[in-house]
């Protein structure tokens, strides 16, 4: 018998926290647009289960999903391999749970660490008691419009596609909905002062207008390089509210195809991973590509370059600073560890990745399985910044200087996420 459940609850930090996700951002939050939310999907088939947690941050760091993984065993009895746990990366949410980050250096907010996980652990709880016999769907869309390789938009790799898994009561009726797309959720940008879950949050509005019961969660995919930086038409709320429609409406596309399937297994499996290093350049040779990358952005303003240009040279800049903390940070140091997460509902394997993926990834994996096997989920479990895969014609990226790794790290995610796929 597969039962399943599913809860939403608000995890809104206080107004006057700081804001993740830009370090140009120097102020705190100064209000709410929209609440921050975290779903709970509990699925159980006969003596298994499993909870997929989606939420309205950032990322979070692998010490608070081990006190979160923790605190759902000791409410619902689901072992800690069993919890996968997410983040849309919206940066508009708060800082304070991936106080790792080298980058961003977030401060500590122990008090909103400990409140968000206790709430999520009584959500699981609380879902637990709501389990009822379920059907399971899989369907998928293409989306245009959104998200585009911010890096050559013409070019570039992204994946278009929108994954959707669709629970329904037995009756038919749908009870929550997984939609699954990589691409940054950067629609508001560093001066934005409020709290909200940008674009996928207003998807979700739109699509609880339709289907008020339903609880339907964001994961991001493979969204490394790939952002609303050449589609968004401006960086303010009637855009999130747009480009939100466009994801909804994809969304609703994907439900209406959606295709049953037995899910005659669930289960889950924890690889640890070893991530490697790049080779790190001299301070000197380092300091020579940032009086480079500032001649440039000098020269473009005075020819007048298109702000999605500008951006791209801004960024360049600001990776090329965070490139010499590092040179410092890791040095000694070849490789850091982290985790894959797979878990398995009958054919489908949701893999879930600590940090930011590229779309050749992702891409290339579904090239070498049946593509309707595999999700791919970011940011989640723990989240270790950028996994660039090198790709001919574009080096020196804002990416490419901010992420520690060699383009060894991508390919090591790569196959073991295939691996993981494959075994039955």
């Amino acid at each position: 018998m597969f039962n399943a459940a599913a809860v939403e609850v608000d995890i809104t930090p206080p107004v006057g926290v700081k804001m993740a996700g830009y370090g140009a951002r120097l102020k705190a939050s100064q209000g709410i647009h929209d609440p921050l939310k975290a779903q709970i999907l509990f699925l159980e088939l006969n003596d298994s289960r499993a909870v997929l947690i989606s939420m309205d941050l950032l990322a979070v760091q692998a010490q608070f999903s081990k006190n979160m993984r923790a605190a759902i065993t000791e409410k619902t009895g689901v072992a800690e391999d069993h919890v996968l746990i997410a983040c849309s990366h919206t940066h508009s949410g708060p800082q304070g749970f991936n106080l790792d980050d080298l980058i961003l250096q977030e401060t500590q907010y122990e008090t909103l660490q400990e409140i968000t996980c206790q709430k999520i652990a009584g959500a699981c709880a609380w879902a637990k008691g709501l389990l009822q016999p379920a059907v399971i769907s899989l369907g998928h869309s293409t989306i245009d419009g959104l998200g585009l390789n911010r890096n050559d938009p013409q070019k570039g790799a992204a994946d278009h596609q929108v994954s959707v898994l669709r629970i329904d009561e037995a009756s038919g009726k749908p009870l929550a909905v997984l939609f699954n797309y990589g691409c940054h959720p950067t629609v508001m940008g560093a001066d934005n002062l409020q709290i909200s879950a940008d674009y996928p949050g207003a998807a979700r509005s739109m699509l609880k207008e339709l289907y008020p019961q339903v609880v339907f969660m964001f994961t991001n995919s493979a969204a490394g390089d790939v952002s609303t930086r050449f589609t968004r038409r401006s960086a303010t709320f009637s855009e999130v509210t747009r480009l939100g429609q466009i994801m909804g409406a994809a969304v609703l596309q994907a439900m209406n195809v959606a295709e049953s399937f037995d899910p005659q297994t669930l289960k889950a499996r924890v690889e640890p991973i070893d991530l490697p290093l790049k080779e790190f350049p001299t301070e000197a040779e380092t300091q020579e590509l940032l009086a480079e990358a500032k001649d440039t952005l000098s020269r473009m303003q005075a020819e007048h370059a298109s702000a999605g240009e500008l951006r791209k040279i801004i960024t360049k800049i600001e990776g090329i600073e965070v490139f010499l903390l590092q040179i410092k940070y890791y040095k000694g140091k070849e490789k850091l560890q982290s985790e894959l997460q797979s878990i398995q509902i009958g054919p489908l394997h949701i893999v879930a990745v600590p940090g930011e993926p590229f779309s050749k990834t992702f891409l290339d994996i579904k090239q070498r399985i049946q593509p309707d096997q595999a999700i791919l989920v970011g940011y989640a479990n723990d989240y270790k910044g950028y996994f660039p895969e090198s790709v001919p014609g574009l080096p020196g990226t804002y990416e490419d200087f901010v992420s520690p790794f060699s383009s060894q790290a991508a390919l090591i995610i790569k196959e073991l996420a295939i691996k993981l796929i494959k075994e039955k």
